[in-house]
């Protein structure tokens, strides 16, 4: 028995020895090696250990493997990168580029991947949703010194579009339109960022794969819950989200004598309470905040538990300017926008002469607001008429506290196909009789153009579409044939029309149409009271980025209900159009 047993070990001696003895080299090969699949780097044997064999080695991304003696015979891939254990004929090992000290184990197969210099340049996010702004400059991203590929920041970003390029240019750049995770193509699409917020990017240069993830965290719903509620302790009562910030809540409630606690996604896992009231700073799992009864609008910041029970807010189906200083006179209101943000909040641009108006909701006498300040004032039920002078104003006004302003303004269309170039606007006229639209006659070349206020690139529109389309703030610019046109823009919607002296497409008064609810969380009534529009329509709906969401054409159309609780929380626009009549409204969808 002994002498077999020793018999066995010569034998695994000499069998190691002899292995051992057939490995003349070691050598690296693949795409990401400087010989690509058709020569080998050879590596240096360890003068201590035969089994290590090493070098230092600048890779670009691709792929390896490691083999003896320039051959196939005997060879070791692995799964993993930048460490692992290959296996005879595994698979490639995918390899990130940059400068690496590179050991192999020919005894176990370990092996591994040490980086020691770079080959990545820089990378950044770009884009409209940047802090930044645009997509001209880049926002730089930090390298983790371990893993070069890898890129981390954290950063804000609004509700629009980012791409991740390297080295401050467009050579090299990655997109996609997932989110908030995905993998960038090279030259993908945008990025649309869906919710605004604060967020840790992290992006891999190597495979393309990125992700935003939210420091704050964002929930789908937020309900107040208690017996001072509706529905006491057995249902939420659920708040509506701002859609420029998600972490904004805020209704209009009656509530009892009683107490009341904030909650996320109708359950228990998380909520806030306090002991403070009407305000105060609710914390996680907090006590019950003592209410007292009454009308409230209640507000509540999930981000930093803040809470406020103030008075309500005034929220009417429409909100009118009228006067003698309209085209309209006394005989008719023209309706202003509601901000989705605020719904007691409304604006309108208007060519105004010197005269009088009011406001007043509900196109009716029975509520209205009237003061003696120009161009400011707070308006009160039954007030004065308002004095307004000659010129084309942006007007505010907030039906909850009557407070409303009157600032001047001015939009041109600038570009190549304008006479005056990128250098100087050709203003346009605002129409005294259809609020925020704005119209001009006038020659055009062949070129481009976009529309923008105040001869200047801080508020603008453009798109791709010609001759009518929705221009988005940034957008593209405007493709233009030579001709003599009649332009109309709506600086509300973004929508616009450039009518030749054959066309008769014009833009539809904003209260043609009538969208409710408004916001909404998942279907959309829309109300066509224009017969213009009731034939032959076609509805479009698209981000505010001018990226189109759903196209579809109806054939009659007097009242419609579109799903729309497919669509991620934001502001969107819905343009219905046949072919003489186009018209732009905003909606938001909340979750």
């Amino acid at each position: 028995m002994l002498r077999q047993l020793l018999y066995l070990i010569v034998f695994a001696l000499i069998a190691t020895v002899s292995a051992q003895a057939q490995i003349n080299s070691v050598g690296i090969i693949g795409s990401a090696t400087p010989g690509g699949w058709d020569a080998d780097t050879e590596m240096t044997q360890d003068e201590n250990n035969p089994d290590i064999w090493t070098i230092s080695l600048e890779l670009t991304t691709g792929a390896s493997k490691f083999r003896t003696n320039n051959d196939w015979a005997v060879n070791w891939g692995g799964e993993t990168f930048p460490t692992g254990t290959g296996t005879q004929d595994g698979p490639d090992i995918v390899t990130a580029g940059g400068v690496y000290d590179i050991s192999l184990n020919t005894a176990t197969g370990e092996y591994t991947f040490t980086y020691t210099g770079p080959s990545y340049g820089s990378v950044g996010i770009i884009g409209t949703g940047t802090p930044i702004g645009n997509f001209d400059e880049d926002v730089d991203m930090v390298q983790y010194d371990s893993i070069p590929w890898v890129y981390n920041l954290e950063i804000t970003l609004t509700a629009d579009e980012v791409k991740f390029r390297e080295n401050d240019d467009w050579a090299v750049n990655w997109g996609s339109t997932d989110w908030p995770s995905g993998t960038g193509a090279l030259g993908g699409d945008n990025i649309p960022v869906a919710t605004p917020g604060d967020y840790n990017v992290t992006f891999n240069a190597y495979t393309g794969e990125y992700n935003f993830e939210a420091l704050i965290p964002i929930y789908n719903t937020i309900g107040i819950i208690g017996t001072a509620t509706p529905d006491g302790w057995d249902a939420d009562t659920d708040l509506t989200q701002n859609p420029n910030n998600p972490s904004l809540w805020s209704a209009n409630l009656t509530l009892t004598d009683g107490v009341a606690k904030f909650r996320a996604e109708d359950n228990w896992d998380v909520s806030w309470g306090a002991e403070d009231f009407p305000m105060g700073v609710a914390v996680l799992d907090g006590p019950d905040i003592p209410v007292t009864a009454g009308e409230y609008n209640v507000q509540f910041n999930s981000a930093t538990g803040e809470y406020n029970f103030a008075p309500p807010i005034a929220i009417f189906n429409s909100i009118g300017v009228i006067g003698s200083a309209t085209g309209l006179g006394f005989d008719e209101d023209i309706d202003m926008y509601q901000d989705a943000a605020e719904p007691d909040q409304w604006y309108i641009t208007l060519s105004l002469t010197n005269g009088v108006i009011k406001f007043r909701a509900n196109d009716d006498w029975a509520t209205n607001w009237g003061d003696d300040g120009f161009p400011t004032g707070t308006g009160v039920q039954d007030g004065p008429d308002i004095p307004v002078f000659e010129g084309t104003w942006e007007i505010a006004f907030n039906a909850t506290t009557g407070v409303y302003s009157m600032t001047p303004m001015s939009v041109g269309i600038i570009g190549t196909a304008t006479p005056g170039g990128w250098d100087s606007d050709t203003d346009m006229q605002a129409s005294s009789t259809v609020g925020s639209t704005w119209s001009l006659d006038i020659e055009l070349l062949d070129g481009e153009a976009k529309f923008r206020r105040d001869d200047d690139w801080a508020t603008n529109w453009g798109a791709e579409e010609f001759p009518a389309g929705t221009g988005t703030q940034d957008g593209a610019n405007i493709p233009v044939t030579a001709g003599t046109y009649s332009v109309t823009l709506n600086s509300q919607t973004g929508d616009y029309a450039f009518n030749g002296s054959n066309s008769t497409l014009n833009l539809l008064d904003n209260s043609a149409v009538k969208v409710f609810p408004n916001p909404t969380s998942s279907s959309l009534n829309i109300n066509i009271e224009a017969v213009e529009l009731q034939k032959n329509v076609q509805m479009v709906i698209t981000d505010l980025n001018g990226r189109v969401i759903r196209v579809q054409q109806l054939d009659v159309l007097e009242n419609l209900n579109v799903d729309v609780s497919n669509l991620e929380a934001g502001m969107y626009i819905l343009q219905l159009s046949n072919d003489n009549y186009l018209l732009g409204k905003r909606f938001t969808v909340v979750k």
